[in-house]
């Protein structure tokens, strides 16, 4: 490889990781810098989506495309079952993957461990336990959300069911979000997602956990709680004396449903191309990503005007249309939509107040009251 300047990451998110292997690869020295004692401290082992619906490409195919192999699982999930207010559950399935199930935490088998291994394999020198809140000269910065914009309450567990999918949209058990089940070989996940009244997330993980039992053939054993948040912003640089913004650190995030996964996977590489042939990355991002994120902000804002009435006419447009391509089709820019982007700026309320801010215990990460309700459940 040919020597480069070193390149330091803050950071070991996937977004951080994927732009170290691509650096990397490109015959770079890196070093990430990562606060705490291993990769994906945040997560608890529970299952999440790298949803496949929002490009013809293949999420799997991309990954492949810039250099990240598949050594950690990631089970493609083609149909499932949504419930609506009002509604009998809705089965819907498609030709192609709609998400692919991965595990997110410092375990074997998770993401987070599969990108670090990479990353080690091909040379980029992580340093856990260290903190960089002030770092000289350019660098990459993956620190993750610094605010709950939405949070997510729920459980893993072992059991003996099926493999399933299932959503439910339901105020009454996740107010302007969602809940989910998810379940593979042996191994599920179920968690109420919510965009409001977080003091109250214990009674709607309780609310959440008797509306699946009511209705499935649940078989718990082992469970483990966990919470969860995520952030969202819209901002006009991802550059601030030298250093790039990727991931959640930068606001990339989608909005409607907090399925980020992508944002994050495209942000690190495209920080990754910057320093590689010297493009711009703003401009990058902005290609790339900016007209999604603002449609993000217009489906949420459509989101929770419509609420039971949108959920139904959701849940009936996935029966009745391939679910890869109505999502596609609302995830990406449109005309008439982006008609809605400057009520939907004016009406969202984004949690931080110091989007660069990376301090110890500072108190725009989130407010106390939301911090000690996941603190509890």
């Amino acid at each position: 490889m040919v020597a480069r300047d070193p390149v330091n990451i803050i950071g070991a998110g996937p977004a951080g990781l994927i732009a170290a292997i691509v650096l990397r690869k490109h015959g770079f020295q890196v070093r990430v810098f990562e606060m705490s004692q291993d990769v994906g401290h945040r997560l608890n082992g529970d299952f999440q989506g790298l949803e496949n619906w929002s490009s013809q490409t293949d999420i799997v195919e991309l990954l492949k495309s810039i250099g990240i192999e598949i050594n950690f699982p990631c089970a493609p999930y083609y149909k499932g079952i949504i419930y609506a207010p009002g509604m009998k559950p809705v089965e819907t399935a498609s030709d192609k993957p709609v998400f692919y199930l991965v595990k997110r935490g410092s375990m074997p088998g998770t993401l987070d461990v599969g990108l670090k291994e990479q990353a080690q394999e091909t040379g980029v020198e992580i340093l856990v336990n260290h903190r960089r809140d002030i770092h000289p000269g350019p660098a990459i910065v993956g620190t993750g959300p610094k605010g709950a914009d939405v949070i997510a309450v729920g459980m893993t567990f072992e059991t003996s069911m099926e493999d399933m999918a299932v959503v439910a949209l339901d105020d009454d058990i996740a107010p302007k979000g969602y809940a989910y089940l998810l379940v593979n070989q042996g191994y599920g996940t179920m968690a109420t997602v919510l965009y409001r009244e977080f003091r109250k997330s214990g009674e709607y993980f309780r609310k959440m956990a008797r509306f699946f039992e009511a209705r499935m053939k649940m078989d718990i054993r082992n469970e483990k709680r966990f919470g969860g948040f995520g952030n969202f912003f819209l901002r006009d640089t991802q550059v601030r004396n030298g250093k790039l913004y990727v991931g959640e650190s930068a606001g990339f995030q989608d909005c409607l449903w907090g399925f980020g996964m992508r944002y994050s996977i495209l942000s690190g590489y495209l920080a990754a191309k910057s320093f590689i042939d010297g493009s711009d990355y703003d401009e990058l991002w902005k290609r790339e990503l900016k007209p999604m994120l603002e449609t993000s902000m217009i489906n949420r804002y459509l989101f929770e005007k419509f609420g039971d009435f949108g959920y139904r006419y959701m849940a009936r447009k996935l029966l009745v249309s391939d679910p890869c391509g109505f999502l596609m089709k609302h995830y990406n820019h449109s005309f008439m939509k982006h008609l809605f982007l400057h009520i939907a700026r004016r009406s969202y309320v984004n949690k931080v107040k110091d989007e660069s801010c990376n301090h110890e215990n500072c108190a725009c990460v989130w407010c106390t009251c939301e911090r000690e309700s996941l603190a509890a459940h």
